[in-house]
């Protein structure tokens, strides 16, 4: 489930790079359209940065517990 909502977040801030980098080159950086979509980009990558934590919290068992 983990896996599936890391690759769904990943296809999403591609996008949204893409569609950035288009919306710059067309309106300019400062363009409030520009910055509305790099904030939309920022809060994906939050949730990718989250949901890496999470995934990776259930590896850090200390290897004398096995």
């Amino acid at each position: 489930m983990l896996q599936r909502a890391v690759l769904e977040c990943y296809e999403r801030i591609s996008i949204y790079r893409m569609d950035l980098y288009t919306l710059a080159r067309h309106k300019g950086i400062s363009h409030t359209d520009v910055i509305n979509l790099s904030q939309q980009l920022d809060k994906e990558i939050i949730i990718m940065q989250k949901i890496l934590q999470e995934f990776n919290s259930f590896g850090n068992i200390p290897k004398e517990s096995y």
